[in-house]
């Protein structure tokens, strides 16, 4: 474990072949190859825009759950910065910049997480979410292994639609293709907006604040807007 080549190699005929399964491929290929126990895709604009593409795993999943319920987090910081981060132990201090994140990891398995951002110059794709269940960071041969596989996600997404963007209802030329996860998020982001005559930020933060309030899911708090159970009236001007 540890040697870049053969990861090289097998990013590299995934590439090659192409095709839907190729980002669930690469996630696997990462955890076959690296010291990493699961990893994910997400795609997202934003903290307000984010679909989940793969995961590997129940963690993986859950880890891209957190940060989009919250909004903070470091997929979301590797995407706005532009940068790795990299956090070989979910108990430093450093992870006090994602106070309830950090909160809500340190009950799960997770242990350490590394994210790298899927860009091109000014193009946003997502992001690669990588992590493990023993702290540690990683080696510099495994951390260029895990650039490369960035970059093998970039390029498989990059060639999938070129020139998409993530729309604020979730159709898009970037998911065309690919299962909406999301879908009735979206949905519940949309009615928001009408209900409440707010922006899509302002929509997608009323859902996540009654998600948190009520410490729910914000899938099942979306799902109850959609099915008008749940209904955002408009604020006070």
């Amino acid at each position: 474990m540890g040697d870049v080549d053969p990861l090289v190699r097998i990013l590299a005929s995934i590439i090659a072949e192409g095709g839907a399964s190729a980002p669930l491929r690469i996630c696997q290929a990462c955890v076959a190859e690296l010291p990493v126990d699961g990893a994910a895709i997400t795609m997202m604009t934003d903290a307000y825009r984010q679909e989940p593409l793969c995961a590997t795993d129940e963690l993986a999943s859950e880890l891209d759950q957190l940060q989009f319920s919250l909004g903070e987090g470091p997929c979301v910081e590797a995407l706005t910065s532009g940068s790795p981060v990299l956090v070989s132990d979910m108990a430093d201090s450093t992870t006090d910049r994602w106070p309830i994140f950090a909160t809500k990891v340190r009950h799960t398995r997770a242990r350490a997480l590394y994210v790298f951002p899927l860009q091109l110059g000014t193009i946003k794709v997502g992001v690669l979410n990588l992590h493990r269940v023993v702290q540690g960071p990683l080696l510099p041969e495994q951390l260029t292994g895990a650039l490369r596989a960035a970059d093998a996600a970039l390029w498989i997404l990059l060639g999938h639609r070129a020139g998409g963007t993530l729309d604020n209802d979730g159709s898009s030329q970037w998911t065309s293709g690919y299962p909406l996860h999301r879908a009735e998020v979206h949905q519940a982001t949309g009615m928001i907006m009408a209900q409440a005559n707010v922006s899509a930020e302002a929509a997608v933060a009323m859902l996540r604040a009654s998600a948190f309030a009520n410490d729910r899911p914000i899938d099942e708090v979306a799902q109850d807007v959609v099915a008008r159970r749940l209904r955002f009236e408009e604020g006070p001007r």
